[in-house]
């Protein structure tokens, strides 16, 4: 029994017996028909390419034609290989093919042209009979091209989340383990000067090291809580907060590591009072973290410049070395985690900075030059704590 066959097959089969005024009206309805398909294709929001045996595009839709940047009059023109070497050779259609293979493709890739983006390819072929009355077949190639950009940085970033919130975990166990030998260190010591005090020892010499055993020792003990508090993701204390101050009080803890390689800091205020809200101790860490890499980076007798001034809905501090300077290929890497360039260095440093400026609702730049310097931008809001999503808005009917 043969398969029904549809309307317009059986009209096709009557062209013959078709007057004039007929054949027109079966035309204005064919035209019909395709210029409804075309809107309804045009508002799908996948990309649609349709191929014919020879791998040319002979019909693509609006987001089709936007995903591969091709323009209107190049449809039925140009063949994919040339309009979207990338997706060809993805399904085959490269020069050592011939012609369209009979087979459903399934990819997901990335293109680079017009945009670099990441998209879900789903090939199927089409077949129809070219010879009447014979089983010879013309293979043609429908594409469907759903753009998956959105959906692969989502997850990348939840990825990338995930391995920052496991390195933070990490740090702060290392941290900890070090606190416990360090109490122990301390506690020994000062039962050692107590001793030496009992025992009325004159030896000045052994009475400064001790001295300096127990400044380092609490020194350390400081940095190790001051590092636990940076990296624990915390919500921001918000409070106005002059700038100014805070990297006034963050030189003033780097003193000494200053004094020691003669580095001047320059403070140049472009705004008196830069009012922001803000958790001063948050960034105190910030700047503590940005002034280290600045010293670390030039040599002795140099001087750090600190800029500040106000844009339009900014502050901005801009730290300032002439030191070695970042090459291109290691700008790109600056805020990853455990990334540095240092020989004593960990690599957490600007995460942390990048983590506190966004929390702050701020953002960080950098720009350097290899033997030329840094320029490290901090930027804050001046008018509110940090960008608000809008809430969702429910039409009642």
């Amino acid at each position: 029994m043969k398969a029904g066959k549809s309307p317009l097959d059986r009209v096709l089969g009557r062209l013959d017996d078709l007057d004039e005024v007929n054949l027109g009206i079966l035309v204005q309805r064919l035209a019909r028909e395709r210029k409804l398909l075309e809107t309804v294709f045009d508002v799908i929001r996948d990309g649609i390419l349709v191929l014919d045996d020879k791998g040319d595009i002979s019909y693509a839709n609006i987001q089709g034609k936007q995903l591969i940047g091709l323009k209107d009059s190049q449809s039925g023109q140009v063949s994919l290989m040339r309009a979207a070497p990338e997706i060809a050779r993805a399904i085959g259609l490269d020069h050592g093919n011939d012609g369209i293979k009979a087979e459903v493709i399934v990819r997901e890739m990335e293109i680079s042209y017009p945009d670099l983006r990441y998209i879900r390819v789903y090939a199927v072929p089409i077949e129809e009979a070219f010879v009447k009355n014979t089983e010879s077949q013309k293979i043609g190639l429908a594409i469907i091209m759903t753009d998956i950009t959105e959906e692969k940085v989502s997850l990348d970033e939840r990825i990338e989340s995930e391995k920052v919130s496991s390195i933070m975990d990490l740090a702060a166990g290392v941290a900890h383990e070090l606190g416990n030998p360090l109490n122990s260190i301390h506690i020994h010591l000062q039962v050692l000067r107590r001793n030496l005090s009992s025992q009325n020892s004159k030896n000045k010499k052994t009475d400064k090291s001790l001295t300096a055993c127990i400044n380092e020792v609490e020194r350390l003990d400081g940095i190790i809580a001051h590092f636990l508090k940076a990296i624990r993701p915390q919500e921001p204390d918000f409070k106005n907060i002059n700038l100014l101050k805070v990297i006034e009080e963050t030189v003033r803890l780097k003193k000494e590591e200053l004094s020691i390689q003669k580095i001047s800091v320059s403070m140049e205020a472009g705004v008196r009072e830069p009012i922001i809200k803000g958790d001063s101790e948050q960034l105190k860490q910030v700047f503590f973290n940005v002034l280290g890499n600045a010293i670390e980076a030039i040599k002795v007798n140099s001087t750090i410049r600190i800029v500040t001034g106000l844009e339009e809905n900014f502050v901005f501090v801009k730290i300032i070395d002439h030191g070695t300077g970042i090459s291109k290929e290691d700008l790109s890497k600056v805020f990853e985690p455990y990334y540095t360039t240092k020989k004593s260095g960990h690599g957490i440093g600007m995460m942390i900075v990048h983590r506190i400026m966004r929390d702050h609702g701020g953002d960080v730049g950098i720009d350097s030059k290899v033997g030329a310097g840094t320029i490290v931008t901090l930027r804050f809001p001046r008018n509110s704590t940090r960008p608000k999503l809008l809430e969702s808005q429910i039409t009642k009917p």
